[in-house]
Formats: structure tokens, sequence, C-alpha cells
């Protein structure tokens, strides 16, 4: 499922509005996790050996207005233009990024990256792909799987683009949208200042969206005749107590918490 593409007349809709964002939330609330996994090595799209942006000027994307006073210019206000909340104009989505690019900011790479996880809106998706062309000399395009291809290209970069300083706020402020305890998650778990932010992307379902298994009961091989030879298993031992969970179970929760051999253990699949 590709986020919520508006399909009406782009003309008359002068707002970004949050309901994209919030209506993928609640579509993809009943679905399995569609969280972003980098595609197996064969095949792999075929992507442009590593660039440093360079300091050229800069076209702005199209129709962009007239950028703000770059003497003036703060890369953590440019980040909260691109998105802060619902009330978004697309003219003002376009002023931000022309000043990005005006500025040369590739700060802003991350940001415009992270906020088209988001949208499928043909019209956004190409102010997006506009700036990214600018700062990165990379054409992600708008189909759906344009912000794969950016993740997959900035991934190994990132120490290339690093975000504005008041990331942090910024992307806890954008989860919390979607699920206040996203945004605690984020700021006040113990260790999560380690975390590397722009690699943590929404999974597409809602904060325990997929149910866990919790000390599931147990049968003997014998008993489990609805298995098949060739069904996988994960096997667990642990202080000579041995567990099998079958993947065909261990598929819709994808994770199980348990004790075995008289320790508390977290099985993630």
């Amino acid at each position: 499922m590709n986020g919520a593409a508006y399909t009406g007349e782009w003309d008359t809709m002068p707002r970004l509005s949050l309901t994209i964002l919030l209506a993928t939330a609640i579509v993809m609330a009943g679905c399995t996790s569609t969280a972003y996994t980098p595609e197996p090595p064969t095949p792999t799209p075929t992507l442009a050996p590593p660039r440093t942006p360079t300091p050229t000027p800069a076209q702005a994307p199209a129709n962009a207005p007239t950028s703000a006073d770059q003497s003036a210019y703060d890369p953590n206000e440019t980040m909260r233009a691109i998105f802060s909340d619902p009330g978004q104009t697309l003219d003002g989505l376009r002023l931000a990024l022309a000043d990005a690019v005006a500025a040369n900011d590739a700060s802003q790479v991350p940001i415009i990256v992270e906020m088209m996880r988001f949208t499928g809106a043909p019209v956004v998706m190409e102010e997006y792909r506009q700036a990214l062309l600018s700062l990165t000399g990379q054409d992600f395009g708008i189909d759906p799987q344009a912000w794969n291809k950016a993740m997959e290209w900035l991934g190994p970069r990132r120490d290339q683009f690093p975000p504005p300083e008041e990331y942090l706020e910024w992307k806890a402020n954008l989860l919390s949208l979607i699920d206040p305890r996203m945004a605690a998650f984020l700021t006040s778990v113990p260790g999560s200042e380690r975390i590397d932010l722009t690699e943590v992307v929404w999974g597409g379902v809602l904060t325990d969206g997929i149910p866990d298994l919790q000390f599931a009961p147990t049968i003997t091989p014998e008993e489990a005749d609805y298995l098949v030879a060739r069904d996988r298993v994960f096997g667990v031992s642990i202080n000579g107590e041995h567990r099998a969970y079958p993947l065909r179970i261990m598929n819709p929760h994808e994770m199980a918490n348990d004790w075995l051999g008289g320790e508390p253990i977290a099985l993630a699949y």
C-alpha cells in the first residue's frame, strides 16, 4: 500500500493536510507490518556512485516562490517549514524547499526523504523530487518506489547529510501525530540517544498494532500434528530446556515473550 495518494484536481487543494498521514495510519492499523526492509542483494536497484554535493549554484524547484533572505537562513526553521503541523500549505512547502536549495543545505536531504514516506500525492512528490535533484544530483522520481530508492541511496551516505541540530524535536513531533507514545520513545527511553534517528522510520502500523505472543501454551512434538516435515521452526535451548516456535505461528505476531530455562526471553521475527 503506497500512502494515500490524492486523486482529485490538485489545483483545488491548497493545503497539504496531515489527513494523508493519518488516513494511512488508520488503514494500515489492520495490516501486517510494512516496515522498510532493504531489498535482497539480487536483484538490486542501480544506484549512482557516492557523490558529495558541490557548492555549485542550485536550481530552485519549478514554480517555487521567491526564497527568503539567505543571510538569515536557519536550517532548523527550514526543516520546520518543510513540515511541522497539519496546516502546511503547498506554497509554504515550495518556499521552504526553495530556501533549502538556494542555501545548498544538504541537512534537509534526510528531512525531504522522510516526508516522502507519508504521501503519494504527485504534486507534492514532484516538489520533493526537484529539491533532491538539486541537493544530491539524484533523480528518484515520483513513482511508488521513490521513497524506497531514496532511502537505499541515502543509507550509506548519511554522514554526508546530517540533519539539522533540532532534528530530534522535529521527528518526535512528526511521529507524535501518529501516536504520542512514539515521541516518548524517542525522547525518554534510556539509550535512545545512541540511535541514529534518521534510520528510525514508521513501520506502517499503529503502536501495538501487531499483537505479540505472551507466554503461549506448549504441546509435545507428537501433538503438533498441524506441522508438516518442511515447516520451519525457531529452536531455542536455555539451561537444558528446549522449545520450538513454528514460523507459521510467529509470522502474524512477529514477537514472542516467554520463559525458558528459568530465563525471560523475547523472540523477534
